[in-house]
């Protein structure tokens, strides 16, 4: 009968350590997918990392074709703030046409495959520098793309962010016609230049 009842606190521990190992599994983070891989651009399917507002599950996996990808991409300009008082920097493009024609299908496919805890990181080099290289992200949210750019023409020696860090370059994202930057507080404020939003027509 000692024995017997020896055996029971062994029996708890055990099935607390079970246990244990079944919260950990449960909470553990979805695993990068990666949709494509190459020198000059990489795109895959991965969580927001820390820092950003919580606002999973995002409205995932939908399909947008690459055409609608591309007309999204391509027009889209930063102003940079000018060296020189009273001068006015021109626009820039965020993307070059060949880069945004790279770039659209395989946010389009990633898009379609994307679970609703995971948005689409993309890494993309300039083509003339290749040194320098453009990170960001895109999901689905209320029927809109979001596109927000981590770094912007970032030289490699820099090294990899760990976690969200606003943009210490002072450029900003222009906005078109029924787009807008992403608002942390209500009617517009604290809006966050990095961070672009686009409708999309209704769909499935």
């Amino acid at each position: 009968m000692g024995m017997r009842h020896m055996t029971v606190p062994g029996n708890i521990v055990v099935a607390g350590i079970f246990l244990m190992l079944l919260i950990i599994s449960s909470c553990r983070t979805h695993q990068n997918i990666v949709i494509h891989q190459s020198d000059s651009l990489s795109v895959l399917l991965r969580e927001l990392p820390a820092g950003y507002p919580s606002i999973e599950p995002f409205h995932h996996p939908r399909t947008i074709p690459s055409e609608v990808v591309f007309n999204i991409l391509e027009p889209l300009t930063y102003d940079v703030d000018a060296l020189l008082p009273f001068s006015k920097a021109q626009p820039r493009r965020l993307f070059s046409k060949p880069q945004a024609e790279q770039l659209a299908p395989l946010l389009s496919k990633a898009l379609s495959l994307a679970p609703p805890q995971q948005a689409t990181a993309f890494t993309i080099t300039e083509m003339e520098k290749p040194d320098r290289q453009t990170t960001g992200f895109a999901f689905v949210l209320n029927n809109e793309i979001h596109l927000i750019i981590e770094t912007l023409r970032r030289p490699l020696y820099e090294g990899e962010q760990k976690a969200y860090q606003h943009p210490v370059s002072r450029w900003s994202l222009r906005t078109a016609v029924n787009q807008r930057l992403y608002a942390r507080h209500a009617e517009g404020k604290g809006a966050m230049t990095n961070w672009i939003i686009t409708p999309l027509q209704q769909g499935p």
